[in-house]
Order: structure tokens, then C-alpha cells, then sequence
């Protein structure tokens, strides 16, 4: 069979493709002429625009890795106008047909498992009973479950016995790793509000339980103790803060946001690097106008939470896992709509907007797809964005909201933040009503000074 040429394979190819690759025929990969050729040719063929090919073309115009990998090289060199977004699902599968090592025996470990009540105290399984049939939310269950899980395991162990009392909770409290107050932490070390966590859970087994409750009484003073070292210690949250303030506050997180997007624009449409910056810039500028928790965002779904009006812009609404409560921001800024428009386009042209949104309808935000990340990946991004977690934007807008009016910012934190009690909030009430207190006084201050000065 005769070998065909460059140009022969480039006939497909779109002028000014052609043009670049034929200029430059000596530094052309081998194959790219004819992966880029077939490329172009089964596009003409399935009638898609070049500007935003499908997942599909790609995947058939190269039936290896190797020449998959060639063809986005060569698209990406000579083709810069065409996206290659589409190609981000085949990728994704020629990377899971690779052939997974197999481990040594020495380095394979055991899955934990689901947690089996079956091995805990006796009298802890009863309480459970009550606990199971409580009206609480199945995520918080689930929590419960861990944390009583890792107390029991140290009763078992012998470390404490199976009454829940002061003394009980108090050898429980410091047998967890990191219940030592050191300036740093050491590596696998507990910190102190999670060791407080697990205690508490002890108190909400025994609450639903039926346990004494005046033994009761002393776990819960062992948890609202180490909850006060906690708020007394912990300095992290607030040194990350101060920091971002310093930098500028929500201006600093908006030119980080800038980057972001800048950066994605001179990637490839393909690039994982380009996804990441996308996913980013988005998660950050949802959370300016609406802190949300972790676990919400990471399960937010197009046309369901987060949707687009035929308008262009966008609204976001959802009930939240951790109160059953729903809440909503309305219309999203018009800027973040811009950035949501960006992330589900991936690259491709503006014209796009409306077909690529009916095609992720039911997906995933953040994936686009039916698969969603982990709960706490929102939070991790954000902090590798903007190096804080995006649990304090939350506690950011509420700072913000506090200086700008404090007589109102106890409830308008409570609605933004979708606190469901005025408890949920009380610390942010608390600081509020100190600065509205400051500020009544500080007015008083310079009336008496006036009528003094009369």
C-alpha cells in the first residue's frame, strides 16, 4: 500500500491547521500528520463544529495511548482554536485501561471496613438502640458512630470502663493521641476539638440511650472543658484569618480568583492543570457570595442546586445535610455567573453556553459528571487556592458583615450562613452584640463629651 504524504494526510484539516503543520513538517512528532488528519476527518464526518469537537471524535481517531497522546500534542501546537475538552472523558479512560502494579505483600493493607457495633461495650449497644431510632440526621449518625467507634476500641483496650462518667470520659480524653497541649502538633495527633467531638458523642449516646444522667453530667464536663482549650489554644483558624485580611481580605481572594482564570486561559482545554484552575476559581467565587459548608458543595447539582436562567445568570439554592434546612443566595453575582460559565464551557466557545448546560443537567458541579468528589475536596481546593479552607470565608463574611452594621449582623450572619437556631450562631451573635455595645457606648462617649464641654 502507498505511503501517503503529509499533505494527503492533512486534506481534512482546516486551512490555516494545515498551514501551521505543513510549515512546520520537520518537527512534526511521527503520526501526528495522520491522527490530526483522521481527527479532522471523522469530525467532517459526525458533522460537529471544529471549535468544540465531542468526546466520541476523539475517541475514535486514535486506538492507542500513545497516539492519543500525539494527536492533543499536535492540536494543542497547531491547533489552538479547537478545544479539546471534549477529550477529558478519554483520557480519563485510557488512564484507568493502564495496568495497576501489584502491590508487595509487605505494603498491602487492609480496607478498615464498616464499623461493626456488634464489638462494642454491651451496655453501649443498648444505648445505640435508642441513638439508631433517634430523629437525627443520617450524617450526623454517621459521625456519632465514628467517633463512639474509636472510644469503644479504647475501652475494649482497657483503658477506661464501660460507665459513661467524669471518669470514664476523663481517661478516654487523654489516651487520644494529641490530647497533650503542645504548640504544634505532632504528626498523627488528634486536635483538641475532635477529642472533644468523640467525648461529646458519648454524651448524645447516653442521652438517647437512657443512661444515668447524672453520671451523665461529668462526660459533659469533661467535653465543654476540653471545648474550652480548644477555643483557648486553637489559634490556627485565626492566625489564617488575620493573614488573609492582611493581604486584603475578599480583594486578596478576588486577585487570586483573577490568577486563576488567567491561568487556565493559556492552558490546553484537555490539561488536568486547566481543570483544577476552573474548579478552583469557581469553588472560591461561590464561596465569596455564599459560604457554604464542605459537604453541601461537594454535592451541589447543575439544574437542581445551582441553575442557569435562560438570562445567563445563575441561582443557587439547596437544603443542607447538616440542619435538613434549605437555604439560598438568589442570583449569584453577575461576575461569579461568568466564572460558572467558564467552568461547565471548559474552554469552548461562548456560543456554547446554552447546549453544554443542557448537557450537564443532573451532573455534578464540580466534576461534570454523575460522580461527585469527596466531601471535604471543596475545602482542600480553596486552601490550595487561597491558602485558608473554605470553612473560614464563612467566618471572613461574617467579620465583614459584623464591622460593616453590628445591631443587624447577628441575624443577617445567622441567614447567610444558614444557621437553622440562634444557637447554631451564638459565637457570631456573641461578638456581634459586643461591637454594637462598643459602638452605642463609643456614641455616648462623644455626646457626654460635647454637653460637657458646653
Amino acid at each position: 500500500m502507498r505511503r501517503l504524504t503529509v499533505e494527503q494526510h492533512l486534506e481534512a484539516a482546516p486551512p490555516l491547521v494545515r498551514k501551521s503543520m505543513l510549515e512546520n513538517r520537520g518537527e512534526l512528532e511521527p503520526g501526528a500528520a495522520a491522527v490530526v488528519g483522521r481527527f479532522f476527518s471523522i469530525v467532517g464526518a459526525r458533522r460537529e463544529p471544529v471549535a468544540a469537537p465531542s468526546a466520541q471524535s476523539f475517541r475514535d481517531a486514535a486506538k492507542s495511548e500513545p497516539t492519543f497522546r500525539t494527536l492533543l500534542r499536535a492540536l494543542a501546537k497547531y491547533a489552538p482554536t479547537v478545544s479539546t475538552a471534549g477529550a477529558i472523558t478519554v483520557k480519563a479512560e485510557w488512564v484507568a485501561k493502564r495496568p495497576k502494579p501489584t502491590p508487595r505483600a509487605k505494603d498491602r493493607k487492609s480496607s478498615p471496613g464498616t464499623i461493626d457495633v456488634r464489638t462494642w461495650p454491651a451496655t453501649w449497644q443498648a444505648y445505640y438502640v435508642g441513638l439508631e431510632t433517634a430523629s437525627i440526621a443520617p450524617s450526623s449518625l454517621r459521625q456519632y458512630r465514628a467517633a463512639i467507634n474509636r472510644c469503644a476500641q479504647l475501652v475494649n483496650a482497657g483503658i477506661a470502663t464501660d460507665e459513661l462518667n467524669f471518669l470514664t470520659a476523663h481517661r478516654l480524653a487523654e489516651t487520644f493521641p494529641g490530647s497533650r497541649r503542645r504548640m504544634k502538633k505532632q504528626k498523627g495527633e488528634l486536635r483538641g476539638r475532635t477529642i472533644a467531638n468523640y467525648v461529646g458523642a458519648l454524651v448524645v449516646l447516653g442521652r438517647y440511650g437512657g443512661a444515668d444522667p447524672d453520671a451523665l453530667d461529668g462526660v459533659r464536663f469533661v467535653r465543654d472543658h476540653l471545648l474550652d482549650v480548644a477555643d483557648a489554644g486553637d489559634k490556627l483558624k485565626y492566625a489564617r484569618i488575620a493573614d488573609i485580611v492582611e493581604k486584603g481580605g475578599f480583594e486578596f481572594v478576588a486577585a487570586e480568583i483573577g490568577k486563576l482564570r488567567t491561568a487556565a486561559k493559556d492552558l490546553p482545554d484537555h490539561s488536568s492543570e486547566k481543570v483544577t484552575a476552573l474548579q478552583s476559581a469557581a469553588l472560591c467565587a461561590v464561596s465569596m457570595n455564599k459560604p457554604a459548608r464542605t459537604g453541601d458543595a461537594s454535592l451541589w447539582r447543575i439544574g437542581e442546586d445551582i441553575v442557569r436562567e435562560v438570562d445567563g445568570s445563575w441561582r443557587l439554592a439547596w437544603i443542607q445535610e447538616k440542619t435538613d434546612h434549605e437555604t439560598e443566595a438568589g442570583v449569584l453575582w453577575p461576575e461569579v455567573g461568568e466564572i460558572l460559565d467558564e467552568l461547565i464551557l471548559g474552554g469552548r466557545p461562548d456560543r456554547f453556553i446554552h447546549l453544554r448546560y443542557r448537557e450537564l443537567v443532573g451532573k455534578n458541579w464540580m466534576t461534570l459528571d454523575d460522580h461527585p468528589m469527596g466531601r471535604r475536596w471543596p475545602s482542600a481546593m480553596v486552601k490550595q487556592a487561597i491558602g485558608i479552607p473554605s470553612q473560614d470565608l464563612r467566618t471572613l463574611a461574617a467579620d465583614y458583615l459584623r464591622l460593616h452594621d453590628p445591631e443587624t449582623a447577628a441575624d443577617v450572619i445567622s441567614a447567610h450562613l444558614g444557621h437553622k437556631t440562634k444557637a447554631a450562631g451564638e459565637e457570631y451573635r456573641s461578638v456581634s452584640e459586643g461591637d454594637a455595645a462598643a459602638r452605642s457606648w463609643s456614641h455616648m462617649r462623644d455626646e457626654i463629651k460635647k454637653q460637657a464641654s458646653r
